[in-house]
């Protein structure tokens, strides 16, 4: 299976794929961030959070960037 990564080079890849799409949700399926990506884009998103990211998302290396999304709320 075709796994895509998303870099922090290519986190504008993502907002592209939001225009193109029909949801931001749905614009990160398959894609891995790095725990790094993860707090970027909660960072973004205007969340400071990450004690509670922890908690309920767990302290991984890689997230599934729809769960991260999930969590923001999407």
């Amino acid at each position: 299976m075709f796994k895509r990564e998303l870099t922090l080079d290519n986190l504008i890849k993502l907002n592209y794929y939001y225009i193109m799409t029909d949801t931001y949700y749905d614009s990160a399926e398959d894609i891995k961030l790095s725990q790094k990506e993860a707090f970027n884009v909660l960072t973004q998103h205007g969340c400071q959070e990450f004690d509670e990211f922890f908690q309920e998302m767990g302290d991984k290396e890689e997230y599934d960037a729809q769960k991260v999304l999930q969590w923001l709320g999407y």
